[in-house]
């Protein structure tokens, strides 16, 4: 499929860009947060797919995936940058939980735990996403993004504290 598409071969781009769409479009939700703005970022990200697919040089299974996985981060960050989308919160306010944190996890909604991601501010829900989903490192986030180390770890931390505070909230008041 990937010579047919260096080719230029219109169905095997078809069948490359079906085969990606569903996980991509997942990938960029959730560092977009805006159906409009991920289709977007997709249309651009997949054009740049096949406008440079002649360059990407097969590694294994896996390589195709992870090479269209960093164009539609990238291209999501870029997006964010390019509007403006991004702040971070430099100023770290201390958070200290009304009662222990119920660790039971068989009672968290795993929905209402996406909703809560999806809802944080741009740049908290970016950081988690590339830490804590896509596995990125704190140094590789600082890069792809421009800030400093300790500015994705500060981002991190307040997003986990921002998941925290409404899940207890959920869990005494049963409103998110």
């Amino acid at each position: 499929m990937i010579e047919h598409c260096k080719r230029g071969n219109q169905l095997a781009q078809s069948m490359l860009f079906n085969k990606h769409y569903h996980r991509m479009y997942n990938l960029s939700m959730r560092i977009l947060s805006d159906h409009h703005d991920v289709e977007d970022v997709l249309v651009v990200s997949f054009t740049r797919v096949f406008s440079n697919i002649r360059r990407f040089e097969y590694r294994g299974e896996s390589s195709l995936e992870k090479w269209i996985k960093t164009i539609v981060i990238n291209e999501a960050i870029r997006f964010c940058k390019a509007n403006n989308k991004i702040r971070y919160d430099e100023e770290l306010p201390e958070y200290y939980p009304d009662a222990p944190y119920n660790t039971d996890l068989s009672v968290i909604d795993a929905e209402h735990v996406y909703s809560i991601i999806e809802a944080m501010p741009a740049g908290y829900r970016m950081v988690f996403n590339l830490f804590a989903i896509e596995g990125y490192s704190h140094k590789e986030i600082s890069e792809l993004l421009g800030i400093t180390e300790n500015t994705s770890k500060s981002q991190l931390r307040k997003a986990r504290m921002h998941i925290i505070e409404r899940l207890e909230k959920t869990s005494h008041y049963g409103t998110p």
